[in-house]
């Protein structure tokens, strides 16, 4: 977990007193970064903004998982210099919201010293759904 991403977090919490405290999970592997007692959520800290931005399937899957057994709402969350775009991904599933799902060559992982580009399947997130937050 980075400092940007507890951050972000922390930004939450003093805008939104209801959530309570934004819990990071114990297990470092954990698909999701943060919970509290009604969502899970996902923070990606990124240098610039993109139109639309996308999840990974795999990332879907398996929070929407999480969340459901947990009887919490999935939410998917990109900061860039304290803009965050948010998305609840449960409510856009219960919505049959159209990802546009398809495949995109991509990193194989984020450490850059790891360049394998591999194809993943993805689903798009345009600005004009999210809900815009100032941190």
């Amino acid at each position: 977990m980075k400092d940007k991403e507890r951050a972000v977090a922390r930004g939450l919490e003093k805008l939104y007193p209801k959530l309570g405290a934004l819990r990071e999970p114990e297990d470092q592997f954990s698909p999701f970064d943060f919970e509290c007692d009604t969502y899970i959520i996902e923070v990606k800290c990124r240098s610039k903004v993109w139109d639309p931005w996308f999840i990974e399937e795999i990332k879907y899957l398996t929070n929407i998982n999480i969340a459901e057994s947990l009887k919490k709402d999935f939410v998917f969350l990109t900061e860039v210099n304290k803009d965050a775009y948010v998305y609840n991904i449960s409510r856009m599933t219960r919505d049959s919201y159209d990802f546009d799902w398809s495949n995109k060559l991509l990193p194989n992982s984020t450490e850059f010293n790891k360049t394998k580009m591999i194809e993943k399947k993805v689903g798009y997130l345009p600005i004009k759904d999210a809900t815009i937050i100032k941190l």
